[in-house]
């Protein structure tokens, strides 16, 4: 993806400028909210830690009160004087709603109660308060808080002696009410609770008991309650809001004091802080932004100018001029522009002579040579064709045919469908032969394509075709192919005769020969057997090229035959001291001409025994494939190997590798070819340099001879 220069400019300058306001900004902005968090959790935890201290007093002069009237009733008074001191301290202690003095049964046997917050009451029995059980046990003070209606009191236990215990019931209605002034922000409040995390006294015109109900599972009333030292923390309720608070335990009673603000409102100067930053960094990013624009439009504007006058030049407008009045090196560059401009334009009207001079000699070749030449783009459309290429294809010279397709232009036939097939292969060892007309005035065609390459080798998917009239070679190749099958027919009996008479004589027919007799006769027959399958040999292709090849099929074995042919060539392969390996399973079979495959098997391994070293190896194999439809034959040699280039050619007639020592005519792959494809199979080589050959050829199973004489499979 390509970036345009302008966008480069903004990106860097506006990355300069802004990386450092952004980092202060960011980092500023967090300084000051952990400062203003720290202060919140500071204060909260001050006021949280009063609030305990306040509640520690409260609690202490309550019961120094509380024991200053017990010590008195220690003393040897009167009922009436006992009573009348626990009238003083109802007088003096306004919140303190009833004094009792109880039995060791729980049983009141004095009593005395503040008419503004109780009401007379007979003498009860408390044996089973807490408080007094807790008291009457340890024979130690005991406090206990209860809820007397919406009202909070604090029950308070004093064993005087071993058989009195003082009972005081102090309101805390006072008390808690002074706890609800206790707030925080506008909406921060402070709460008591007891040792089960249960509110005791919060602000009830802020706070209702339902948004308390939850209040023990609180992570901060839990931390209050382990914690023996003040603390705070943020958390979130089981509502998820996200609440800020602090804590300080009232030790005496096993309480904590608890102060609870919710956190937008405590961090509200923070969150304040933020926004303003957040405005001042737009505001900043906005006018960084504008300031690039406008530098980088100033820096750019002269190359794009310059970059427009670049494309004009690449599109062949060499009369373009820049004007850029900068007085710095961009002025340089645009001057230095101009007279590149000016010498290309010179230069191109120099060459303009030059190429139509080519061009004129280029359409001379073209149209007087005796080939067709057709360039076609690489949509298949025509672009140039010679006078040739007309005629040949029939093409009316007056229509235009230039970027339509040949088969628009050009009539259907045989030639036009090899031009087409050809285009599409384009390969420079490909080509196509194609015969028109009657049996009398045959004409013959060769069709070749190549693709056209360009400055540094690849394609350009444009194809040139070559047409060429083959029709004068095609019959002088057949005046010699007549003349060799004539001249070697009539060899073949003279050849045959003089044979039988050679072994007539090593027969002693003529009389007993002598050692140096025998081994002169036994060279000329080598030779003249050579010589008979060299005919026999031109005979076979001239039997292929007639059709008159006709098989004999049945149930064959593999790996007899093949067998055979290892003993005709035995004496070859073992005095070059060859391995050869026969691979074939014995039940393996196969509806064939044996006589056929034989000679397969055996050109096949007389070529691998020819060209293998001394010494080497090879291998006859043969097995089922496709799930047993055909059975795929394989002679493999540790031989010299054949080039690339001849791997296909090696099964064309008198086609010989170069390089490698002959001994044959060149006929033998290609009658192997012909056996194979006569039995509707396939035959072609493994090799490379170096490293041996592999022959393969396929036949198919369960072939068979239709009414007509063809060769089907089943």
């Amino acid at each position: 993806m390509r970036i345009r220069l302008l966008t480069k400019f903004v990106l860097v300058m506006g990355a300069l400028a802004l990386t450092p306001a952004i980092y202060m900004a960011a980092h500023l902005s967090t300084v000051s909210q952990k400062g203003i968090q720290a202060s919140v959790l500071e204060l909260h935890t001050s006021l949280a830690g009063a609030l305990a201290d306040q509640v520690e007093a409260y609690l202490k002069v309550n019961d120094e009160k509380i024991l200053f009237a017990a010590n008195s009733l220690m003393q040897d008074l009167t009922w009436e004087q006992k009573q009348l001191v626990l009238r003083s301290l109802i007088d003096t202690h306004p919140d303190v709603m009833d004094i009792s003095a109880l039995n060791r049964r729980g049983l009141e046997v004095i009593k005395v109660y503040n008419p503004k917050l109780s009401a007379e009451s007979p003498l009860a029995n408390r044996s089973a308060e807490e408080g007094f059980i807790a008291a009457a046990s340890g024979r130690h003070n005991a406090r206990v808080v209860a809820r007397i209606g919406d009202d909070v009191v604090l029950l308070a236990y004093y064993p005087l002696n071993e058989s009195v215990i003082l009972r005081v019931a102090v309101s805390l209605v006072a008390f808690s009410e002074w706890i609800g002034s206790k707030q925080a922000g506008g909406t921060g409040f402070a709460v008591i609770v007891d040792g089960k995390g249960e509110p005791l006294f919060y602000p009830r015109e802020l706070v209702s008991p339902e948004t308390l109900t939850d209040l023990p599972r609180w992570p901060i009333v839990a931390a209050a309650l382990q914690s023996k030292s003040l603390g705070s923390s943020e958390f979130s309720d089981a509502q998820r809001r996200e609440l800020v608070g602090a804590y300080a335990p009232v030790r005496s009673m096993g309480w904590a004091a608890v102060f609870i603000q919710p956190r937008d409102e405590a961090y509200a100067a923070s969150l304040e802080m933020r926004r303003t930053s957040r405005i001042i960094l737009i505001i900043v990013v906005a006018v960084t932004i504008i300031a690039s624009l406008l530098m980088a439009r100033l820096l750019t504007s002269p190359l794009l100018s310059l970059t427009q006058a670049a494309e004009s030049v690449a599109k062949g407008a060499f009369d373009v001029s820049v004007k850029i009045s900068t007085r710095d090196e961009l002025q340089d560059l645009a001057e230095t522009f101009n007279k590149m401009a000016a010498r290309l334009q010179a230069y191109a009207a120099l060459q303009i002579d030059r190429l139509v001079a080519e061009q004129r000699k280029t359409q001379a070749i073209l149209y007087t040579i005796d080939e067709g030449i057709l360039l076609s783009d690489d949509r298949s459309n025509l672009q140039l064709a010679n006078r040739r290429a007309l005629d040949m294809l029939a093409i009316d010279p007056e229509v235009p045919f230039e970027g339509k397709p040949l088969s628009e232009v050009a009539a259907a036939s045989g030639l036009t469908a090899a031009v087409a097939d050809s285009a599409a292969q384009s390969k420079p060892e490909a080509f196509i032969d194609v015969e028109l007309g009657e049996a009398k005035s045959r004409v013959f065609f060769r069709v070749r394509s190549l693709p056209v390459k360009i400055a540094d080798g690849a394609s350009s998917g444009a194809v040139v075709t070559a047409l060429r009239d083959v029709t004068f070679e095609k019959a002088l190749d057949k005046m010699k192919d007549d003349f060799l099958h004539n001249i070697t027919h009539d060899l073949r009996n003279p050849l045959g005769s003089v044979i039988g008479f050679v072994e007539m004589l090593l027969k002693g027919g003529a009389g007993e020969l002598t050692a140096q007799q025998r081994t002169i006769i036994l060279s000329m027959q080598r030779s003249l057997s050579r010589q008979l399958s060299l005919i026999n040999n031109i005979l076979d292709i001239a039997k292929m090229d007639s059709g008159r090849t006709q098989l004999q099929l049945k149930s064959v074995s593999p790996a007899e035959f093949a067998a055979r042919s290892m003993g005709m060539l035995e004496s070859l392969y073992i005095q070059k001291k060859l391995n050869v390996v026969l691979a074939i399973p014995p039940e393996l079979k196969l509806t064939a001409d044996s006589d056929l495959l034989e000679r397969v098997i055996t050109n096949l391994l007389g070529n691998a025994i020819k060209y293998t070293p001394a010494g080497g190896s090879i291998t006859i194999g043969a097995e089922e494939i496709e799930g047993g439809k055909a059975v795929r034959f394989c002679v493999a040699d540790t031989g010299p190997g054949i080039p690339e280039a001849y791997l296909t050619r090696v099964f064309e007639k008198f086609e010989q590798v170069t390089g490698q020592r002959s001994g044959g005519t060149g006929l033998g792959l290609t009658i192997t070819k012909h056996f194979v494809e006569a039995h509707l199979g396939r035959i072609w080589v493994e090799s490379e340099l170096g490293k041996g050959s592999r022959f393969c050829f396929t036949v198919p199973q369960g072939l068979a001879v239709a009414e007509n004489g063809a060769v089907v499979a089943s």
